[in-house]
């Protein structure tokens, strides 16, 4: 049944909590955070996990080490699981980087695979770099393996883009939150996704506040340049 990937987002951040890009910036978790990660461990306590692979960033190998708390498996840490890189939009608000950005970013909004962030990376290298990264995952596991991948929200999101084949005007449709589990089968190069974004295990009851991105993302989207912050 080919290869089961459980791409996990990392748990909260203060800068997740304060609404900042964080990108290379190497954030440690917040005590929620903290919690996320155990409550998607005790989520997956029945998966028999063959390795566990994450992003060098300290908010990734700390969700993953509270996963394999108990298992004898190694953390294999790879450097293509990292985060995009949001170069000069690193440490800012959305409303900071409107401001202080403006077209660089509605233009990353609208098209972000031809208009990197400002000084940073495009979507498109982090979508080819995500894949490759998933292929030497692939490559090193035999068919019925389960794994998981810790990572961030926009390498997960850049993998489900790339393998719903989303058009790039909708690549933001796909929201990841934090601790959020996706699962996702690889067989024969083809891709059986049966979770995005699964939160159950963090809140069993539906919280609002967990879609405030949205409604910051809807704001932000706009043609009248704000005033400089």
């Amino acid at each position: 049944m080919g290869v089961k990937l459980f791409l996990i987002r990392h748990g909260q951040t203060n800068s997740n909590v304060e609404g900042k890009y964080q990108g290379s910036l190497d954030t440690e978790l917040t005590e929620f955070g903290i919690k996320q990660a155990y409550l998607a461990k005790n989520y997956l306590k029945n998966v028999n996990f063959k390795n566990i692979y994450s992003s060098p960033m300290k908010r990734t190998l700390r969700t993953a080490q509270i996963l394999s708390e108990g298992t004898n498996l190694q953390i294999k840490i790879l450097e293509g699981l990292k985060e995009l890189n949001f170069g000069l939009w690193e440490g800012l608000k959305f409303e900071e980087i409107n401001a202080r950005y403006f077209h660089d970013y509605q233009n990353w909004l609208k098209d972000p695979y031809n208009n990197p962030p400002t000084g940073g990376e495009s979507f498109g290298s982090l979508i080819n770099r995500a894949k490759k990264e998933i292929n030497n995952i692939l490559d090193e596991n035999t068919e019925g393996s389960s794994i998981a991948v810790i990572t961030h929200g926009g390498v997960i999101l850049a993998l489900l883009v790339d393998w719903l084949q989303i058009p790039p005007q909708c690549w933001r449709s796909l929201i990841q939150r934090q601790g959020a589990i996706n699962i996702v089968v690889i067989d024969k190069d083809f891709p059986y996704i049966s979770a995005i974004n699964y939160t159950g295990h963090i809140n069993p009851y539906y919280d609002e506040n967990e879609d405030l991105v949205i409604e910051k993302y809807s704001k932000i989207t706009s043609t009248e340049i704000p005033k400089t912050i």
